[in-house]
């Protein structure tokens, strides 16, 4: 008001000049317009305060209706546990526990429903304010949500059907019954989609009918900005005084629109970034100052939005001021970085995420700041964890495996070379386990061997370790005992005892009482003399030396069973010589489909030794896979392989026909395996697509990540893998997934009783829905009658070998019979 008295008194000197009755009319119009202008200003500001009145109602409104959507996000997590026991029962077999778990995921899922639902009843309540479609929208999630009650009510019902069918032992009935409860649970999803998408719909129309409002208050304001341009217009004419003061105040209303187009602009960047609330979102300036952090972040990091917003990202979500420059000189070069990140939280706890950091520009290409997704990968982590331990201990016992075993025998060979101090192996083996495996099933030989590893345990020193093999055998290595042997042999002698004592007691399994014994072998050694496999081979003589006196005793090894030992030691000099003399050769059994057609054949090896006649591959197989003649055996039959394939290309009949040629354990995790593969196909000129390579579970259980990549790069050369003796091994189902096979071969010691145990017919029906499911071919060995067969077919197997067809022949014979066979279905 002092500028216009100012001009005011400015106009009445000049007035002075004037005649009387233009400066009263021009003084008067000056004065109403200069009032005129002050009131418009005043509305003006007030509506702009509406407009940002507005605004905040919307993201209010927005932000609770996030958190609307957050519940229902998380009622699909509960959801989930909820189903997870009805599956897990049919792998756990645990009913009791799986049904607690199922009743107290299902208090928790019904615990957050009730608090959804009380919090959608607030809303409808108070939704007056609201538009008719919103209203409407509202009712309808309300029947929404009542859908999502209602279809887990029918989930719930069908997994309890399942517990009843286990409890009842009826597992066939509950296995019928999973893909009902799997189609519940599939509805339950779809009902928590279609709420979360009505709470979008809800939100879209929201922030519509907030922005229309805005727009309508900006129109206005608009059209009352014109009319104060009119009047500024008009006030120039009485005036410098007030034409400055008309443009200064109007540079103060430009300046405040900007500052309200920058609020508007930063409320649809954090609404755009409201859409990934899952993850912890963060947005820092290129001063590494931090902009936003969402409630994510807040739990990820352990730090209050309040507290994290205006401070140094370094610390928060970078480590060290060396990430950061590491980090932003990729997103300057790049656009975007991405990495895993640990960090220490305030209550000293160390997070793993996984990070993808955004550089965001602005119009005009220069960096504004640096947009972080970041998400926890603690979990996953742990899991990876969790896996490494399970490469060294035992799944079912918990015992320490094989692996570990070997490198801690090796470690006790160092020892004993430093402090002259004798060590021994003890090889426990059970006695007729695995009629306790035919005659009252694999969980309650399970349940044993877990009973058996809890005994052992307490029977040795806490400085000793016991080890499971594989199968029923158990290892035990005794370090620390006496440097005369004499004396050693009587310290281990002890803790057998001990062990024959504690395990011959009768065992409970699942409410039948079981007796056992076990055989034991003892192998003393004191420094380096000696090596891992010498001493296993001993313990493992003086095992069997135990047998053969009757069971349920032990034995030292002795000279007398290195005789045995030579005596491989001879078969083994004969094999590496029958090898260099051809005494090898190849035999070929038909693998014929369901139409009766012969499809392919297995290369099966056979010795014909001059003085011993025919040595069965049971006696030379294993013996190769020991002393590495498996190297060469397998390339010999490889390469023989592939050239009979050539060879069968030559003839129509046979012409289309694959081969399988088995692959050891040993001999796939050379390094040069695949080379020596495409080696053999250049040489031969095979066609890599008739080439079928079995691979046993025992290869699956080491190196994982190596032995993946090898089966890739046969697979891209065309070349088929199947796993042979599929469910005899121990490897963990879970590895199939992630296995590049084409077939599962079902193992001939389940077809030989699947008409006669219901535990070879259970298990051969699920390989064969196993490889339905991952969409691998499957084929039976050992089809010894048309009534397997016949079994066989009506569970969805069509592909067969055995001595029902035809037992192993020489190449000269199998094209014979297969001519004949053709000739037969012409």
């Amino acid at each position: 008001m002092d500028s216009f008295e100012r001009e005011s008194a400015a106009n009445q000197v000049i007035s002075a000049h004037s005649n009387t009755q233009p400066t009263t009319r021009w003084h008067r119009m000056y004065f109403f317009l200069a009032g005129f202008d002050v009131l418009v200003v005043v509305l003006s500001v007030l509506l702009n305060h509406l407009i940002v009145d507005t605004y905040h109602r919307s993201i209010k409104a927005n932000q609770s209706w996030v958190q609307q959507l957050s519940s229902y996000s998380t009622l699909g997590s509960l959801a989930s546990e909820v189903n997870a026991p009805g599956n897990n029962v049919f792998d756990t077999h645990d009913v009791e526990a799986e049904s607690q778990n199922m009743t107290t995921a299902l208090r928790a899922f019904d615990e957050h429903l009730a608090k959804a639902k009380q919090q959608l009843e607030v809303r409808i309540a108070h939704q007056a304010e609201h538009s008719a479609d919103i209203q409407t929208f509202t009712l309808t999630l309300k029947g929404e949500v009542a859908e999502v009650d209602s279809a887990m009510v029918e989930m719930v019902k069908e997994a309890t059907l399942i517990f009843s069918f286990f409890r009842e032992g009826k597992s066939d009935e509950a296995g019928k019954r999973m893909a009902t409860m799997d189609r519940k649970y599939a509805k339950l999803l779809a009902s928590l989609a279609t709420v979360r998408e009505r709470v979008g719909l809800i939100q879209s129309k929201l922030l519509e009918e907030e922005l229309e409002s805005v727009e309508e208050l900006r129109r206005i304001e608009y059209a009352i900005m014109m009319f104060v341009l009119l009047m500024v217009t008009a006030a120039l004419f009485y005036g410098r005084r007030i034409r400055r003061e008309m443009e200064s105040h109007a540079a103060e209303r430009e300046g405040y629109l900007a500052v309200l187009r920058e609020s508007e602009r930063q409320f649809r960047q954090q609404a755009s970034l409201l859409d990934k609330a899952q993850d912890a979102i963060v947005v820092h300036d290129m001063d590494h100052r931090i902009l936003y952090w969402n409630k994510s972040a807040e739990r990820l990091y352990g730090l209050p939005r309040e507290e994290a917003l205006g401070k140094s990202a370094q610390g928060l979500i970078y480590p060290s001021h060396a990430f950061i420059e590491t980090a932003t000189h990729s997103l300057i070069e790049l656009g975007d970085w991405a990495g895993e990140v640990t960090l220490r939280r305030r209550d000293g706890s160390t997070i793993n995420f996984e990070s993808h950091r955004t550089l965001v520009r602005d119009d005009s290409g220069l960096p504004q700041c640096v947009l972080s997704i970041n998400t926890d990968i603690s979990h996953r982590k742990a899991a990876e964890q969790e896996v490494k331990r399970l490469a060294f201990y035992d799944q079912l016992t918990g015992l320490a495996n094989r692996r570990l075993m070997i490198d801690r025998l090796q470690h006790a060979l160092a020892s004993s070379a430093r402090s002259q101090h004798t060590s021994a192996v003890i090889l426990i083996d059970l006695d007729n386990f695995k009629a306790l495996n035919d005659t009252f099933g694999h969980d309650r030989g399970d349940v044993l061997l877990q009973q058996v590893a809890h005994r052992l345990s307490a029977c040795i020193r806490e400085s000793d370790t016991v080890a499971r093999l594989g199968g029923d055998e158990f290892v035990v290595l005794l370090e620390g005992l006496s440097e005369n042997p004499p004396d050693a042999a009587i310290q281990a002698k002890a803790i057998c005892e001990k062990i024959l004592s504690s395990l011959n007691l009768s065992y409970q399994l699942d409410g039948y009482e079981h007796h056992s014994t076990p055989s034991l072998g003892i192998a003393l050694f004191q420094g380096q003399l000696n090596t891992v496999d010498d001493i296993m081979k001993r313990a493992d003589l003086a095992m069997y030396r135990a047998k053969a006196a009757g069971r349920n005793t032990m034995r030292f090894f002795d000279p007398e069973m290195q005789a045995v030992a030579t005596a491989r030691a001879r078969l083994e000099s004969d094999l590496r010589q029958g090898l260099q003399n051809k005494e090898l050769s190849l035999h070929y059994q038909p693998q014929v489909n369901s139409q009766g057609r012969i499809v392919g054949a297995e290369a099966l090896m056979r010795w014909q030794h001059p003085e011993r006649g025919n040595v069965l591959p049971a006696e030379f197989i294993p013996l190769a896979e020991e002393t590495g003649l498996i190297l060469p055996l397998g390339r010999w039959a490889l390469q023989t392989a592939c050239a009979q394939l050539v060879s069968w290309t030559k003839q129509p009949e046979t012409a289309r026909l694959t081969v399988a040629v088995n692959v050891s354990a040993r001999q796939f995790h050379h390094p040069d395996f695949v080379e020596e593969v495409l080696t053999v196909l250049r040489f031969t000129g095979a066609d890599p697509r008739r080439l079928k390579l079995e691979l046993t579970e025992g290869l699956l259980v080491e190196d994982m990540e190596n032995t993946v990549a090898k089966m890739i790069e046969l697979k891209e050369i065309g070349i088929g893998l199947s796993l042979d003796d599929f469910g005899t091994g121990y490897s963990s189902l879970s590895y199939l997934k992630s296995l590049p096979l084409d077939q599962l071969k079902i193992d001939k010691s389940f077809i030989r009783d699947v008409l006669v145990d219901p535990n070879d017919a259970a298990i051969a029906c699920a390989i064969v829905s196993l490889s339905q499911i991952l969409g691998l071919s499957v084929i039976a060995e050992g089809v010894e009658t048309e009534a397997q067969r016949a079994f066989l077919v009506s569970h969805g197997c069509h592909t067969y070998q055995g001595n029902l067809f035809s037992r192993a022949l020489p190449a000269e014979q199998f094209k014979q019979y297969v001519h004949e066979r053709s000739m037969a279905e012409h």
